[in-house]
């Protein structure tokens, strides 16, 4: 280094040694007071690279000399580290800054530098003794290196600038430059800067910007800037003034980021709050109203017009001194957010109020939640409801985890199933075991239907009781859950074994009832019959018979032809019943050979035809396929007949209905389709029970409704032949009735 490098005297001698002895002072008095120390010339120019210098930095000793130093500070802070070496140097006083230095590492520190200036005898300034003093130490967290702020800085979308106060010059980042669509060499100016602000915000933008020059402060300000594309953005620009140790303003610095699309997300959120049924209204730091959307209208009772601009307090005196009061006011004091929820005595309505802190004030979010309170109120009454109906043992009632352990049942569950109290204490009971093999495959169905639905519809099924007797039951469950608890299912179980008993009664007398009905009707159909015989005899061979006597005849036979068409109608009717006992009785028997479902198919189709000329029956069935099945062949005509029949009978007069054979998988299927006004999906489900009559869909044509077991002898029938059936439906569009059958080896190939 100059001052140290070469002794002053031209002599050898005591001078010399003075000077060493001086020197190493001076480096012991540096390394004690300084993290980092290191000397420039007048023109801020690096001689040589000190031993503290190279340790703190890893600059290479040539990398460092002459102005190369400047490259260990941050981009950011090298204009005003200049600043201060030109201050110095013009007026000769010790400058003192912070800033960041790169250290050996990539690292960034910050740190205080003291610039000391070193002169002559003469009083010539000789050089510039920098010291510096680490202000994060070991430890800062923010550290990191240049690459890693500039990627940073990039990713975030963060621009940053600068302005040198002492030399008026501009820095700016290319990010910065890319928020004012900007290509990376473009001159950054202030004049540069002020044409591409929107002259709506350019004159507010300039004046903040000279305020924060003349004086230390910080502002923040959003502006439009237009991109040399003609689009317009938005950017929020915050900065803050930068003085030295004596006050001095040194430099301005500010970030930028784009909130093109917070504010179209603002304009959005203005559209959803007016939109929305919630109250919203904003009130500034002074308590006046700055915004209401209409819901806060409505609940006010005034227009926008009559409130925006108003005290708050004066528009609603009844809160004074009320809870309210006091949240309103401390969101106000603690920029906290906060929730209340009560009944308003402005608006004599149950309301839940969020309260949120605004830049200019608070925000309020009012959901009225009077109807909820009622609820929770008629909740509360249906819970002591049910207490009374669990205590009252009218139906069985049994609560239950989700892994089938029962914890809670009432006596009337109990006595069903042949259990104790003490049972369900020790939890012994579980549904698993209350459920006979024949049924488990159905249990594990209903968990599946409570799981995803959250209730399982009432079915009928059996329990198995202690004493492994089988009792009858209709069961239906429901999840519920409670506030930091796992769900639990409550099930209720009515026993069916009364009328499970009365319904076999009733099977039995259906069963005698239909053999009874079904012999005097046999014998007044073939005596309808014989004397159909009789007068078409008559007629074709008596000669010269009046025109009263025809007239007389035809009228007869017209009578006996609806006669005979409604003992067909009773006829059908008494075979249900019939179909019926037997199903119940398990003495419904099949006569099953190999078939082919087209011709039973074809040939049922040509008798409906026949019974009912008057309708449109179009067959879609593959030409010249055979297709073997093992089937009872008046069984399977008979479920075409009903599809058929309660086609015709639910669809106009003028609407085709469709018949059709298509296989799939090893399977046949038999499809009709009908026009008329279809199913919900509550009839599609129900439509198969036992004496089960859709409410609701009209008769529009033929003879009306039956007893409701057409289609439950429908699946039974197929169910036997070990197939499916099923109805696909959408309400004013028609029905589509099928059902399926498994085909023989003749048929696969």
């Amino acid at each position: 280094m100059p001052v140290f490098s070469s002794p002053r005297h031209g002599k050898r001698g005591q001078p010399h040694q003075r000077r060493s002895i001086t020197e190493a002072r001076f480096l012991a008095l540096a390394h004690g007071c300084a993290d980092v120390f290191w000397l420039l010339t007048p023109e801020g120019s690096m001689p040589e690279a000190g031993f503290s210098w190279y340790t703190f930095t890893g600059q290479g000793k040539r990398a460092c000399l002459g102005y190369g130093w400047l490259d260990a500070l941050h981009p950011l802070d090298q204009p005003q580290v200049e600043a201060m070496l030109h201050q110095l140097v013009t007026t000769g006083s010790l400058r003192e800054i912070e800033c960041h230095l790169r250290r050996n590492d990539g690292s960034y520190r910050l740190l205080r530098l003291r610039a000391i200036p070193v002169y002559e005898p003469a009083g010539t300034l000789h050089e510039v003794l920098i010291c510096g003093t680490d202000l994060t130490r070991q430890e800062w967290p923010g550290r990191m290196s240049d690459a890693s702020l500039q990627l940073a800085l990039a990713a975030s979308g963060v621009g940053m600038w600068e302005w040198d106060c002492l030399t008026h010059h501009l820095l700016w980042t290319d990010q910065e430059k890319a928020l004012f669509g900007w290509s990376t060499e473009a001159p950054a100016t202030h004049e540069r800067f002020l044409a591409a602000l929107h002259p709506d915000d350019r004159e507010r933008v300039d004046r903040m910007i000279a305020q924060a020059l003349a004086e230390p402060r910080e502002y923040f300000t959003d502006y439009r800037v237009i991109w040399p594309d003609g689009s317009v953005h938005w950017l929020s620009d915050r900065a803050r003034s930068i003085a030295d140790a004596q006050g001095n303003l040194v430099r301005l610095v500010g970030a930028t980021v784009d909130i093109t699309e917070v504010k179209q997300a603002e304009e959005q959120v203005v559209a959803i709050l007016e939109s929305i049924t919630d109250a919203f209204s904003y009130v500034n730091k002074q308590w006046r109203y700055t915004y209401i959307n209409r819901g806060l209208e409505k609940l006010i009772g005034k227009k926008r017009e009559e409130v925006v601009g108003r005290s708050f307090w004066d528009m609603l005196p009844e809160i004074v001194g009320t809870p309210f009061e006091r949240v309103y006011r401390e969101v106000m004091e603690t920029r906290q957010t906060r929730h209340i929820e009560g009944f308003h005595p402005s608006f004599r309505r149950w309301l839940n109020i969020h309260v949120y802190p605004t830049p200019d004030g608070i925000s309020f979010d009012l959901q009225d939640i009077t109807q909820r309170k009622q609820a929770e109120e008629a909740l509360r009454e249906s819970e002591a409801r049910f207490r009374g109906l669990v205590d009252s043992n009218l139906i069985g009632i049994a609560v239950s985890d989700l892994e089938g352990t029962i914890h809670e049942a009432n006596d009337a569950f109990l006595n069903l199933v042949g259990y104790t109290q003490e049972d369900l204490g020790a939890g012994r009971i579980q549904w698993s075991m209350l459920t006979p093999p024949e049924y488990q495959a159905q249990y594990w169905q209903i968990l599946k239907e409570l799981f995803t639905t959250g209730r399982a519809q009432p079915i009928e099924k059996e329990y198995q009781a202690k004493d492994d007797k089988h009792v009858p039951v209709l069961v239906g469950s429901t999840l519920f859950r409670r506030e930091g608890a796992e769900p639990l299912a409550i099930t209720f179980v009515v026993d069916l074994t009364a009328r499970k008993e009365i319904e076999r009664q009733k099977d039995l007398f259906l069963g005698m009832t239909s053999h009874e009905l079904k012999t005097p009707l046999a014998a007044l159909q073939g005596l309808l019959q014989l004397v159909q015989r009789r007068m078409k005899r008559v007629v074709t061979t008596a000669d010269h018979l009046s025109p009263e006597v025809n007239a007389f005849f035809e009228n007869v036979a017209k009578s006996m032809g609806a006669s005979m068409r409604l003992i067909d109608v009773q006829t059908r009717l008494i075979n249900d019943l019939l179909d019926v006992s037997r199903i119940t009785a398990n003495t419904l028997q099949l006569s099953l050979r190999r078939c082919d479902l087209t011709s039973i198919v074809h040939q049922t189709v040509d008798d409906l035809r026949a019974m009912a000329p008057e309708r449109v029956l179009l067959l879609d069935i593959p030409e010249q396929t055979k297709v073997s099945v093992l089937a009872d062949q008046d069984r399977i005509s008979q479920v075409i007949t009903n599809y058929v029949n309660n086609a015709l009978r639910y669809s106009s007069p003028d609407q085709p209905v469709q018949i059709g054979l298509t296989l799939q998988e090893g399977r046949a299927c038999v499809w009709v389709r009908d026009h008329g006004p279809g199913l919900s999906e509550d009839a599609r489900q129900d439509i198969w029970k036992r004496f089960h009559q859709v409410k609701g869909v009209p008769v529009l044509s033929g003879s009306g409704k039956g007893l409701g077991l057409g289609l439950y002898i429908c699946q039974t029938l197929i169910e036997q032949h070990q197939g499916n059936v099923g109805v696909e439906s959408t309400p004013g569009e028609g029905s589509t009735f099928w059902f399926t059958l498994p085909l023989t080896p003749e048929s696969e190939k």
